[in-house]
C-alpha cells in the first residue's frame, strides 16, 4: 500500500489533519494542548493517539520544552497537501468579521441548479467559529480573483471546510 493510499481511521484523519493545519499555521512543533483544544478533546486523549501515527510513519514527537508533534513528508502526501508551496491568504468575513484564512481548493457542487448552487471551501487551517446559517464572503482569491458570497450550510468537525450555499459570485473579467 503506498502513503498516497494510506486508509486512515476518521479520527486519526482528523487529528492528522489538525496538527497538519496547526503546523503550517506556526511552523513549529504543535502540543497535545493545542491539539486537544481544537478538537474538543483531553490533552491526554491526543497523546494516547499519537503513537499510531508515529507507527505509520506520519508523526514525529519532539522533545523539550516547546516540543511537541510535527507532521512528516508522508503525513502531507496522505492528506494531499504540498508542505513547500506557500499559498496566498484571503479574506474571509464573517459575523462582520474579517479573519485571513489559506484557501485549499474551492470546488462548486450544483452550478446548474437555477436557484440552489453551493460550494464547498477547504482552508488550510480552521476557521473561528463558522457557524451554519451565518453569512460569510471569502475572497478574492490570489490567482482568479474569485469572490464567493452566501450562508453556511454546512461544516466539518475541523472547522477547515465548509458549504455555503451561494448568493453571489464575482470574477473578474479578463481579455483574451
Amino acid at each position: 500500500m503506498s502513503a498516497d493510499s494510506l486508509d486512515l481511521y476518521e479520527t486519526q484523519r482528523r487529528t492528522l489533519t489538525v496538527l497538519v493545519n496547526e503546523y503550517q499555521q506556526r511552523e513549529s512543533p504543535v502540543n497535545s494542548n493545542v491539539l486537544a483544544e481544537r478538537m474538543d478533546r483531553t490533552p491526554g486523549t491526543i497523546r494516547n493517539k499519537m503513537p499510531q501515527l508515529e507507527s505509520l510513519g506520519l508523526v514525529e514527537g519532539v522533545a523539550g520544552p516547546t516540543g511537541g508533534y510535527e507532521p512528516t513528508e508522508k503525513a502531507f502526501r496522505v492528506l494531499d497537501r504540498d508542505p513547500d508551496t506557500d499559498r496566498e491568504s484571503v479574506t474571509v468575513a464573517h459575523d462582520f468579521d474579517r479573519v485571513d484564512a489559506t484557501v485549499e481548493s474551492v470546488s462548486f457542487t450544483n452550478v446548474n441548479h437555477p436557484s440552489d448552487c453551493r460550494a464547498w471551501i477547504e482552508f488550510q487551517t480552521a476557521l473561528p467559529s463558522v457557524e451554519v446559517g451565518e453569512p460569510i464572503a471569502v475572497g478574492p482569491t490570489a490567482q482568479a480573483g474569485l469572490v464567493v458570497a452566501g450562508e453556511v450550510h454546512t461544516t466539518n468537525d475541523t472547522g477547515n471546510r465548509i458549504s455555503i450555499t451561494v448568493s453571489q459570485l464575482e470574477a473578474p473579467v479578463t481579455e483574451p
